[in-house]
């Protein structure tokens, strides 16, 4: 089943990359996704078998099999993100709610959530651009999961078990009472007024107002206080890589850095490794 999963990922992966790479600021996501695919850099119409996903890649060297120009990076790691999102958001889901008679709309509503962000940051990175509509689903998948928690009654602490949070016992700390509404909303107001003041404070040189806009989406999808950690490791990577960027004298302290990728980051990094993450600091700092 995992293996199936990760072939129809891979295929996931190929169509996310013909929307990113065709996507035009303005346009809707998929009003341009028609046509036969082309080389970039010749021009020629590919065959079949020039279009499976990461297996034609390795196969041709990455490199065009009529000009022998180089293939973009981007088409195999998309292609390679989006299986692993189908084989291991499945599997972590499925011992996260291990309570839980039927998991699987959870499942449903995470893998698609993270399909989406993969997207946002491909169109970021290429583009320097979040569309506003890609947003706007974050946010209706983070109300899903808002009707979902409510229904399950799997949030908060209940019966000694901490539920509803990537966290573990270390939400307890900072969960703001035990109602799921409040705890959402917040989650919103922080990467509204977390990621804002970063926009206001650098007059929209740091980042975009698109990142914001992101920010407060994610807050509804993943709730407090997991986004609070979700969006510090989102700027712990984006310093880490911008620093290493200048470094190498590829960027300088005036150009930006899509951030769109590094909250994509961040929340893969909490959902995977949240609990874990914070264990090791407290156990770092022997707190």
């Amino acid at each position: 089943m995992y293996i199936l999963l990760f072939i129809f990922g891979l295929a996931i992966g190929s169509f996310i990359n013909v929307v990113a790479l065709r996507y035009r600021e303005g346009k809707s996501i998929f009003a341009d996704i028609y046509g036969r695919s082309h080389c970039p850099h010749c021009g020629k119409t590919l065959r079949w078998y020039e279009l499976m996903p990461l297996v034609s890649f390795v196969i041709q060297g990455g490199r065009c099999r009529s000009c022998h120009e180089r293939i973009s990076w981007q088409y195999p790691i998309v292609e390679l993100i989006a299986g692993l999102i189908l084989v291991l958001v499945p599997y972590r889901l499925m011992s996260f709610y291990h309570g839980i008679y039927s998991p699987y709309l959870p499942i449903f509503i995470w893998v698609i959530a993270f399909l989406t962000l993969l997207l946002i940051a491909a169109i970021d990175f290429r583009k320097r651009i979040i569309p506003d509509s890609l947003t706007i689903f974050i946010a209706s998948l983070g109300v899903a999961m808002f009707f979902i928690h409510a229904s399950l009654g799997d949030f908060g602490l209940s019966n000694g078990l901490i539920g509803g949070t990537f966290l573990g016992s270390y939400a307890l700390i900072l969960f703001w009472g035990s109602s799921l509404l409040v705890n959402t909303l917040l989650g919103l107001a922080f990467g509204l007024v977390f990621v804002g003041l970063v926009y206001i404070l650098s007059r929209g040189r740091g980042i975009g107002f698109g990142d914001v806009k992101l920010a407060a989406a994610t807050g509804l999808l993943m709730g407090w206080p997991d986004i609070a950690l979700a969006l510090i490791l989102a700027f712990i990577i984006g310093g880490i890589i911008g620093g290493l960027l200048m470094l190498l004298r590829h960027k300088s302290g005036q150009d930006s850095v899509p951030f769109g990728p590094f909250i994509a980051a961040g929340i893969t990094l909490v959902f995977f490794l949240g609990y874990d993450i914070l264990n090791a600091y407290f156990y770092l700092f022997k707190l």
